[in-house]
């Protein structure tokens, strides 16, 4: 493996910056704006009552984006690693979580009261979605730019798993106009080595469900001091 130079790592970082901000301002939106659309046609009424239909179209999105790449680009890393070998690596990302799941209660961010809504959205919708989104498509394309590269020396993780993770965090503005600028940038920055953390699992086992399995995880924890 090579490192990539200077010239890639900063066209890296523009690229994955300019698609995490577009798709914070155009993903999540234009899914509302086309369910908002499909309530307007009776037909369609007792489907889309419900905002878990909503929600789900989040993960069925995502996962047409995953499909869109091909078939050999979506698996390419060789399996290093089984995640069971790898759950000692649980223990802060799970901590943090439940921290971060009660600073959220504390503060009343969580915007749901329906328990079971909320746990279909953050245990399978955003995990789901997510992945399918950056560690499946925005990993597959940051890979075929940067080809099977590292970040730097010091830093010898896979270029696309930077990249995917700073797209990542750059994803999460658009709670801007939910949570305060303080707690934004803090979830920005905590984002980013959360992305890390699920990108180095499915690097190392080589399969995206590993990631999802861990994404669900810590968003459970993250949930539990509210459903406490």
């Amino acid at each position: 493996m090579i490192v990539i130079s200077l010239k890639q790592r900063n066209l890296g970082l523009f690229l994955s910056a300019t698609l995490g901000v577009t798709l914070a301002g155009s993903l999540q939106p234009g899914i509302h704006s086309i369910f908002s659309q499909f309530l307007k046609l009776n037909f369609f009424n007792p489907l889309t009552n419900s905002p878990l239909v909503e929600m789900a179209l989040f993960a069925l999105v995502s996962l047409l984006f995953y499909l869109s790449i091909p078939r050999s680009s979506r698996n390419t890393e060789v399996s290093t690693a089984s995640l069971s070998s790898l759950a000692p690596s649980f223990a802060i990302p799970v901590i943090i979580a439940l921290a971060f799941g009660w600073i959220l209660n504390r503060t009343s961010l969580v915007s749901s009261q329906n328990r079971l809504q909320d746990l279909f959205w953050f245990v399978f919708c955003i995990p789901m979605g997510e992945e399918l989104l950056f560690r499946g498509w925005l990993w597959a394309i940051f890979r075929s730019l940067f080809k099977n590269s590292l970040f730097t020396l010091t830093n010898p993780l896979p270029s696309a798993l930077i990249f995917s993770s700073f797209s990542f965090s750059l994803w999460h503005l658009q709670n801007s106009q939910h949570i305060s600028p303080p707690f934004l940038a803090f979830q920005v920055v905590y984002t980013f080595f959360t992305g890390v953390w699920l990108g180095y699992l499915r690097w190392r086992t080589g399969k995206i469900t590993s990631s999802i399995l861990a994404h669900a995880l810590i968003n459970l924890a993250a949930s539990l001091p509210g459903l406490l």
